[in-house]
């Protein structure tokens, strides 16, 4: 049932932006709107996998109690 919701919402998404690319006054709009939108996926994107970041190190915890 999830999917079938999925491909409801593109194809309405679908048509909206094909009545949008008709309309000269909303191109701008759309394309600005499209550009926005795959901005900010992209950055959520990274934020939740943490692009770039390094595995911390934490060593061997017993390495303090040799300096006794």
């Amino acid at each position: 049932m999830r999917d079938a919701g999925l491909v409801g919402i593109g194809v309405v998404l679908g048509w909206l932006g094909s009545k949008s690319w008709s309309d000269p006054q909303c191109r701008m709009g759309l394309v600005i709107f499209l550009v926005a939108t795959a901005i900010m996926t992209l950055v959520f994107s990274l934020a939740v996998v943490g692009h770039g970041t390094q595995p911390h190190d934490r060593g061997d915890r017993n390495a303090d109690d040799d300096r006794d």
